[in-house]
C-alpha cells in the first residue's frame, strides 16, 4: 500500500461553486476546520483502471468545490483486500474523519468494518456488490448496487428486445466476488422479468478457456446471454461472443471504456447499466466532462463521475454537520435530502442506498449511448 497526502486548499474558487454543490449559501461552511478525507482506490493491480478514474475524479471536485475544506490524501489499495485493509488502516492512523472507497467491493468488504469499528463514514464510491448493511451503518454507497443497473438493463431489454421466447445463459466466475455478486443480481432480475436461465457457463482461470466457455454458453441458442464478469477479461468474453444473435447483457465490470477499448468492434450492441453516462444533459455533468477532460486529457467515465459526485455528496453533509467530527458528518449524512450532482439529483435512502435512477447504455459506434 501507498499514500500520497495531497492538501487541496484553493481560496481562488468562488463559494457559488459549493453553493452549487450543496444547493444553498456556504457562508456558514466556511468557517469550519478542513475535514480530513482519505481516499482510498486501486491504482495498481487488477481494478486500476477504476481507482484511478475514481481518484481523479475526486481530486477535481476537491479542487474545485472544496475552497480549503477538504484536506485529501489517497492511498492505493493495490487491488487487493490485503492492501485495502493496510490502507484503512494508515487512514484512519493518520486522523481521517471520512474516508471514500475502496474500489472493489470484495476489498471493501474486508476494509470497512475497521472505519465501521473506529467510528469513521465511508462513502462507497464504486461498491456496486457490497451488502452495506451487513457491514453497518456508517456505510454508505453513492454507485448504483449491481441489483439496481442489473434490474434496469435486464427490465429494458424484456421489454423492448425480446418476442417470445425468453431464455438466457449466464456466464460468471465462482472464484471472484464481485461476479458472484453480479451473477445473483442476473437471476433476480431474470426472475423478475420472466426470463428462464436455461444455464450457467463458469469461467475458472486455469481451468477453463474464454473461448471454451462461450462456445458453450451459446451452444444453448440463448435469446440473452448475461455477462456477470470482472472488467480484466470482460473484452474477452465480449469477442469470443461476437457471433451471436442474442442481446448480451453485461454487469458493471463492463461498463468500463477499458472494456470496450480491448474488445473494439466485437462490444457492439451490448447492453449495460451505470451510475452515469457521458452524454447526460445533466448541466453540472456536462461541465464536469469539460473540466476533466482538460484536466486529465481524456474523457471521464461512470467511475470519476462518482468520485466528483461522492465529494459533492460529502461537501453537503459538510455544510449541514459545521464540524469536522465524524460523528456530526455521519448524523448530516442521514439528514442531507437530494443534493444536485454530476450523477443527477441525489439522496440517501433508509438503507443508505443511492436513489438517482441508472442510465441504461448500449455500445453503439463503440460509445456507450443511452438508451433509457
Amino acid at each position: 500500500m501507498t499514500s500520497r497526502r495531497i492538501r487541496l486548499i484553493v481560496p481562488a474558487v468562488a463559494l457559488a461553486l459549493l453553493a452549487a454543490a450543496c444547493g444553498s449559501s456556504t457562508s456558514a461552511t466556511a468557517k469550519t476546520e478542513p475535514v480530513a478525507v482519505a481516499s482510498i482506490a486501486s491504482g495498481t493491480g487488477g481494478a486500476s483502471s477504476y481507482g484511478i478514474s475514481q481518484q481523479n475524479g475526486t481530486a477535481l471536485a476537491v479542487a474545485e468545490l472544496g475552497n480549503g475544506l477538504i484536506d485529501l490524501s489517497t492511498y492505493d489499495d493495490l487491488s487487493t483486500s490485503a492492501g485495502g485493509t493496510e490502507a484503512m488502516r494508515a487512514a484512519i492512523g493518520a486522523g481521517a474523519s471520512v474516508v471514500l472507497g475502496p474500489t472493489l467491493s470484495p476489498v471493501a468488504a474486508s476494509a470497512d468494518p475497521i472505519a465501521q469499528a473506529a467510528g469513521i463514514p465511508v462513502l462507497g464510491v464504486t461498491n456496486a456488490t457490497l451488502d452495506m448493511g451487513a457491514i453497518g451503518d456508517l456505510i454508505w454507497r453513492v454507485s448504483l448496487s449491481e441489483d439496481a443497473m442489473v434490474s434496469d438493463s435486464v427490465f429494458y431489454v424484456a421489454q423492448n428486445r425480446l418476442n417470445g421466447s425468453k431464455n438466457a445463459v449466464l456466464i460468471w466466475e465462482p472464484a471472484d466476488g464481485y461476479s458472484t455478486g453480479s451473477a445473483e443480481s442476473f437471476r433476480a432480475a431474470a426472475r423478475a422479468n420472466g426470463i428462464t436461465i436455461t444455464g450457467e457457463e463458469q469461467y475458472v482461470e486455469g481451468s477453463t478457456t474464454v473461448g471454451s466457455v462461450a462456445s458453450a454458453a451459446l451452444a444453448t441458442s440463448p435469446d440473452v446471454v448475461f455477462m456477470a464478469l470482472r472488467s480484466t477479461i470482460a473484452g474477452d468474453f465480449l469477442i469470443a461472443t461476437a457471433s451471436t444473435t442474442a442481446v448480451r447483457i453485461g454487469g458493471n465490470g463492463f461498463n468500463s471504456a477499458s472494456v470496450l477499448g480491448s474488445a473494439g468492434a466485437a462490444a457492439s450492441g451490448l447492453i449495460v447499466s451505470g451510475s452515469w453516462n457521458i452524454n447526460s444533459s445533466n448541466a453540472q455533468s456536462k461541465a464536469f466532462v469539460e473540466s476533466y477532460t482538460k484536466a486529465n486529457g481524456v474523457a471521464p467515465d461512470a467511475f470519476a463521475a462518482q468520485g466528483y459526485a461522492a465529494i459533492q455528496v460529502l461537501l453537503a453533509a459538510m455544510k449541514k454537520a459545521q464540524s469536522s467530527d465524524p460523528a456530526a458528518i455521519q448524523l448530516a449524512l442521514s439528514q442531507i435530502g437530494s443534493v444536485d450532482t454530476v450523477l443527477g439529483r441525489f439522496g440517501f435512502d433508509a438503507e443508505h442506498e443511492p436513489t438517482y435512477p441508472a442510465a441504461v447504455q448500449e455500445v453503439i459506434g463503440g460509445q456507450f449511448t443511452l438508451v433509457r
